[in-house]
């Protein structure tokens, strides 16, 4: 849909594992399971899943509100997600490509209005910090952590 451009701007076609693998990702709420090898564009899968997610939340007339006139706007995509009813979070496999991913994703969904923020064992995030975040980058050890921690119940009561 035209609305998931912005997410991928300049680009002009996906791989062939993409394109393989766009329609269940961005269209359906089935788990996936994406073994490639670097390089082969699994950070794009995860970005058509994640669209799948805003699609979810996108507002009524959405469309329409993309298509008024810009004037004023900090964004063509202000005001057509609900912002607030939706947490996703994002295991990455090191620490050193947590803060890479919240890099790419945060420029990437900032059209959407998108807040990516890292929770990494050098970091936390307050309540306040949560609430106002749709996407969390983590590490496997920190969200196991998180999850069973009492403390850990801001995080996983909004997800």
């Amino acid at each position: 849909p035209e609305w998931t451009h912005d997410a991928f701007k300049g680009m002009t076609m996906l791989n062939r594992v993409q394109s393989k693998m766009a329609d269940v990702a961005l269209r359906s709420s089935e788990n996936v399971l994406l073994c490639a090898p670097t390089g082969a564009g699994k950070t794009n899968v995860a970005m058509l899943s994640i669209l799948n997610i805003l699609a979810q939340y996108r507002k009524e007339h959405a469309d329409d509100m993309m298509n008024e006139d810009e004037s004023g706007k900090a964004s063509k995509h202000e005001g057509t997600l609900d912002l607030s009813a939706f947490k996703i979070i994002y295991v990455a496999p090191m620490k050193a490509l947590v803060q890479e991913v919240v890099k790419n994703f945060s420029k990437r969904l900032g059209p959407y209005g998108i807040q990516v923020r890292e929770l990494s064992g050098d970091s936390s995030l307050t309540r306040q910090q949560i609430s106002e975040t749709q996407m969390i980058v983590t590490t496997p050890e920190k969200w196991d952590i998180v999850t069973r921690q009492g403390e850990g119940r801001a995080y996983t009561q909004l997800v």
